[in-house]
């Protein structure tokens, strides 16, 4: 099964919140996945901060 991760979740992960790096762990990294979006959103974002 693949977990595909939206953008908030993505930033809390950064962010460091240990519930979501635990889950990810549980379930396995090369279960994870983001859309190309999720990938723009992410970057978009940095760019402006």
């Amino acid at each position: 099964m693949t977990y595909i991760l939206d953008t908030n979740i993505c930033i809390y992960w950064l962010k460091g919140n240990k519930n979501i790096e635990a889950k990810a762990l549980e379930v396995g990294l090369e279960t994870l996945s983001i859309s190309f979006i999720t990938l723009c959103e992410l970057y978009f974002g940095a760019y402006k901060s």
